[in-house]
């Protein structure tokens, strides 16, 4: 299997594990907790500890995993007349995936806090974590819209996936600048994850 064929599965299966293995600990582990509620939401993290602590780096990893592929696209975009657009966005949204590991890292050290009943730690943790979450997906979010102008503008894709990927982009953007703990906030993750699925298929069907 040659290294288009690998990373468009990887485009497809790591996404698509990740939005459903985080989906599955939303509902079934935390009890729908979310941190629009705060108090149920430390409590559910502390008495999930092991689980929480287990399971969001494992998720980030494989959104990382997906976020990889993009970089091919990226590259293969190279002296066209999307490419610096593309390499720009690529940009962001290495730095705002990175940043969002910031934002797993307090999230589990809420978790740990609430679990040995540190309760003055633990709040400061949460509010860092949500802190850090808003500024790196908004950071993220425009660069997957930029990386959609640069599809756009050199047709190397569909114009329907670019056009998903700079509408789920802004309403990503926009829904971490006015509630990141909104419910609606799933819509824009959605959006990026069919995104990253469409882009993944199309490298499959690409001739080598």
């Amino acid at each position: 299997m040659d290294s288009r064929k690998i990373t468009g599965l990887s485009m497809i299966i790591a996404p698509v594990v990740a939005i459903l293995g985080w989906i599955g600990m939303g509902i079934i582990v935390l009890d729908n907790a979310s941190p629009g509620d705060p108090a149920k939401w430390m409590s559910e993290l502390g008495a999930n500890s092991d689980v929480v602590k287990f399971v969001m780096p494992l998720i980030s990893v494989l959104f990382l995993i997906a976020i990889g592929g993009l970089n091919r696209i990226k590259n293969s975009m190279e002296g066209g007349e999307g490419h610096m657009m593309a390499g720009f966005g690529f940009l962001l949204v290495i730095l705002g995936s990175a940043a969002q590991l910031g934002e797993v890292a307090f999230t589990v050290a809420t978790a740990e806090a609430v679990n040995t009943n540190n309760m003055s730690v633990a709040p400061a943790m949460l509010a860092g974590g949500q802190a850090i979450g808003a500024t790196s997906t908004t950071v993220t979010a425009i660069g997957f819209a930029l990386i959609g102008i640069g599809i756009l503008q050199q047709k190397n894709f569909t114009p329907l996936v670019a056009g998903l990927m700079i509408i789920a982009g802004i309403f990503a953007t926009a829904m971490s600048l006015i509630d990141y703990e909104s419910p609606l906030m799933m819509i824009g993750y959605l959006g990026m994850v069919a995104s990253l699925v469409w882009l993944g298929a199309s490298l499959l069907r690409q001739e080598d």
